[in-house]
């Protein structure tokens, strides 16, 4: 019993030294096979201690089997790099035809045909490849003597794993001895709203050739980012001119309906390089094709076929004291004036003051204007006959419209003390609803006070009025070069409370 004793304390011993997952599974066995040693006279018992072990063995394998996933290290936030590049980055008095860039990880790159610039620009576009970690550029054209050449990638390369974008990645080489080191940076805004058209590039023509923009390529472009800013590098100490086109396929100003930007001056590389601020403009809207009905085509008409239909820009069934009674038609209309329109009170008794007449940009809208007094109850009688459309359509019937006009509670009271206007010429606060200009009030004196504006937040923008006309006038660039003039938009909001005094501080600055 005693020995028997020993080899159970023995073989406790032993399972308790190995930890259940068997990570040490050769000790396990080492010990076994002395264990096995010392019980070989005992049959039974061995027997049966053999088959624990070998139990307890198994287990420890399966244990071991089991796979446990690595925990996750911190994200990766490191976009790729350069690691080699042949010829090296920065090399000088070369003429490569074929161009090896490798980077630290595995990158897709995309579109780069599309999306990478080249300065100064090539006569035929290069070839890319992009495969694993590597960029393959071959170039077919013969590259000037002594000129920089700077390869922009923008944000075409990324990793694999995160999408990490290495921005503004370039290369830069030399078919002379140096590297030209000269920089311009700037910003563009659209004239007419202080807005950034990220879609916009900014070009260089050497100074001397005023036709350039209308027909030549840029010798060197770069695209304006989603904050308006521009920047050029390793650029040669020479002057040029500076333009703001859409980034097309011609890169001309060959259309007055393109935006356009330019700088009434010649910009020397090297002396005045910072700061540059640019404002395009469109010389001339766009004007929408409308469609046109052929005259056979009306044969097919029934007269009466169709009546016209329109909407009004009232509140429900109240009228706004700012603003006239607008109704919108769908297509073209004129007035018949056998059949005015007649603004009326409860009693349909025409009342005096009050004006009819066409808005003259589409013909589709008819203003009714009236100086509107407020909970005033009003009914608008439109004669059937009253308005027709080219295809002489009328209205069903004559309509009467009920409505009333809201109560000066409904409105807001606005207090802005201005500084920093007499940097202006003719200033105009514009208050600003869904990117239209919904009041604009001339700024005279430090203090401006608005009896009403209808409650709500309005984005606040200054129009500089050089020619006092009350509204924004475009620029032009031809045989005639005017800049536009300018709209700024300000940080400030202008926040209306109803039935309240609102009141705001407001420092403008050019």
């Amino acid at each position: 019993m005693n020995w028997m004793w020993l080899c159970m304390k023995y073989l406790v011993m032993i399972l308790n030294k190995i930890p259940k997952q068997a990570v040490y599974l050769e000790r396990l066995l080492i010990e076994s096979s002395k264990f096995a040693i010392m019980i070989k006279s005992c049959s039974i018992l061995g027997l049966f201690l053999k088959s624990c072990i070998a139990v307890y063995i198994m287990q420890s394998l399966i244990g071991c089997a089991n796979i446990v996933p690595p925990s996750g290290g911190p994200r990766d936030s490191i976009p790729p790099y350069l690691v080699a590049a042949k010829p090296k980055d920065s090399s000088v008095n070369i003429q490569p035809k074929e161009i090896w860039i490798g980077f630290n990880e595995y990158i897709n790159a995309t579109s780069l045909q599309e999306n990478v610039i080249i300065s100064p620009t090539l006569k035929n576009n290069p070839l890319f490849d992009a495969k694993l970690n590597t960029i393959r550029i071959r170039i077919s054209d013969t590259l000037l003597p002594n000129t920089t050449y700077n390869i922009q990638f923008g944000q075409s390369i990324r990793d694999v794993n995160e999408g990490n974008i290495a921005n503004n990645f370039s290369y830069t080489f030399s078919t002379g001895p140096t590297i030209d080191t000269g920089s311009l940076r700037g910003t563009v805004r659209l004239a007419e709203t202080g807005r950034v058209d990220s879609t916009l590039i900014v070009i260089l023509h050497p100074m001397g050739k005023d036709s350039a923009v209308f027909k030549d390529n840029p010798k060197y472009y770069s695209r304006v980012d989603g904050k308006g800013r521009f920047e050029f590098k390793f650029l040669p100490n020479k002057s040029f001119q500076i333009f703001v086109l859409p980034n097309d396929y011609t890169k001309r100003y060959d259309d007055s309906t393109k935006l356009i930007a330019f700088l009434d001056k010649e910009m020397i590389v090297g002396t005045n390089t910072d700061s540059i601020r640019l404002f395009a403009f469109q010389a001339a809207k766009k004007v929408e094709k409308k469609k046109t009905i052929l005259a056979n085509a009306n044969k097919n008409l029934k007269r009466n076929s169709a009546s016209l239909r329109y909407g009004k820009n009232l509140d429900g069934s109240e009228q706004d004291l700012l603003k006239p009674l607008h109704l919108i038609f769908e297509t073209p209309i004129h007035l018949n004036d056998s059949f005015p329109i007649l603004l009326c009170d409860t009693s349909n008794k025409p009342i005096e003051g009050f004006s009819v007449k066409i808005d003259t940009t589409t013909h589709q809208n008819i203003i009714i204007d009236y100086p509107w007094r407020e909970l005033t109850k009003l009914h608008l009688i439109v004669p059937k006959n009253s308005i027709s459309d080219s295809l002489n359509n009328t209205l069903i019937k004559t309509d009467t419209l009920k409505f009333v006009t809201k109560s000066t509670a409904a409105y807001g009271a606005a207090i802005i003390r201005i500084a920093g206007y007499q940097q202006y010429t003719n200033p105009i606060l514009l208050l600003i609803k869904e990117e239209a200009i919904v009041y604009q009030y001339p700024i005279t004196k430090n203090l401006l006070n608005i009896p009403m504006l209808p409650p709500g937040e309005y984005v606040l923008k200054v129009l500089e009025d050089k020619n006092g006309n009350s509204k924004w006038d475009t620029g032009k660039y031809g045989k005639q070069k005017l800049q536009p003039e300018l709209i700024q938009v300000l940080k400030s909001v202008l926040n209306i409370k109803a039935n309240w005094d609102n009141e705001l501080n407001l420092i403008i600055n050019k």
